[in-house]
């Protein structure tokens, strides 16, 4: 049994406008005519998020409520660190959680499908591994992809986020253990070389780095593999505990 394990964002799917971009979302509708942009908040959220410190894990937080409170003080922080009064940045950060979700703001890659149709023709299983919020697994369904996956998990429900050990070994966990199994994604850090270290070859994909096998698109990724000898095997800890697999998704 082989698998493929894809990142999500910026690697089969995008939001038109991130963490930064989403707050100036948000303050609009608190300050109408604010001249902020997404650039003065990106200072405000260099730290703070749960990947930021993925070295000890955060199975605390793996509640989602408990997930978006702990970071409240971190967008709210990075509102009033840009200027915003504290009655505002606060309401602003009270809408964030629904604006970010927002399936209207998501969207597939053009090669997203034929990358996952191509995959699913070999037989072989595919998962979602990516640093995310709770809600992933009802944005993958909501793009019309859910079918394509045996399990989808987000590190916020997982408490554990790439690069860290345990994330790739719940995917290989959820996948049944393959015999072998490729990392797909456009990280060289938390995607590729994370799953290296655990004996998972990659592909990077979308934005090229020195040192890591790339591909353009997620077509010629799949091509790789396709030619690629079969890996002597993962060799991620088979760690116990829950995760956010959600069994064939199907």
């Amino acid at each position: 049994m082989r698998a493929v394990i894809w990142d999500f964002d910026e690697t089969l799917a995008r939001r038109s406008g991130r963490w930064s971009d989403t707050l100036v979302d948000v303050l609009d509708a608190e300050s109408p005519g604010h001249s902020l942009t997404a650039q003065s908040f990106m200072p405000g959220l260099s730290h703070g998020f749960p990947w930021h410190d993925w070295e000890r894990g955060h199975p605390e937080l793996s509640d989602p409520d408990r997930w978006w409170d702990s970071l409240r003080p971190v967008l709210q922080g990075a509102l009033e660190q840009a200027g915003v009064s504290e009655k505002i940045a606060e309401r602003a950060t009270a809408r964030f959680r629904s604006e970010y979700v927002r399936l209207d703001r998501w969207s597939v890659f053009p090669d997203t499908e034929a990358a996952l149709d191509r995959v699913s023709r070999h037989g072989w299983r595919q998962a979602i591994l990516s640093n995310h919020c709770p809600e992933l697994p009802d944005i993958v369904r909501g793009l019309g992809l859910w079918d394509h996956f045996d399990a989808v998990l987000t590190s916020a429900a997982m408490g554990f986020e790439k690069p860290h050990p345990e994330a790739y070994a719940r995917a290989l966990r959820d996948l049944g253990h393959p015999e072998a199994a490729w990392m797909v994604g456009d990280s060289a850090e938390a995607d590729i070389a994370g799953a290296r270290r655990c004996g998972i070859p990659g592909v990077l994909v979308r934005r090229p780095a020195p040192g890591f096998n790339y591909a353009p698109d997620l077509i010629t990724a799949v091509e790789m593999i396709e030619r690629a000898p079969a890996p002597s095997g993962p060799r991620a800890p088979r760690r116990s505990g829950s995760g956010s697999g959600r069994g064939r998704a199907r």
